[in-house]
């Protein structure tokens, strides 16, 4: 069986379009957040989510974290170039996070 390499240009272009849905679905989620807790408009003094939702946020924080290192894992052999990837990746994500946000709230 012919092993198949793709093309580094290939790769980051795949992984630049998952970072960039990635950056859509934080967005939406922080909308749905600030839609349930905030129906009358986000203001200070910022109302405490509980330790239950507190938890859930840095599990989500942390799953986001875990799913831009996978791509570096996925994709490439090398550690440094693993790290590069997910560097790559996170400024993609995190790009488009606060670009779908400015662009989904104003």
């Amino acid at each position: 069986m012919k092993q198949t390499f793709y093309k580094p240009g290939f790769i980051l272009l795949w992984i630049g379009i998952f970072a960039v849905a990635m950056g859509y679905l934080e967005s939406a989620v922080v909308i749905y957040l600030r839609t349930v807790f905030y129906p009358e408009g986000f203001a200070f003094p910022i109302k405490a989510l509980g330790f239950r939702l507190t938890i859930t946020e840095l599990l989500r924080e942390t799953a986001t974290i875990i799913m831009l290192i996978t791509l570096g894992i996925v994709a490439v052999k090398k550690p440094l170039v693993r790290f590069a990837v997910f560097i790559y990746a996170f400024a993609i994500w995190d790009i488009c996070y606060y670009l779908f946000l400015f662009l989904l709230v104003g």
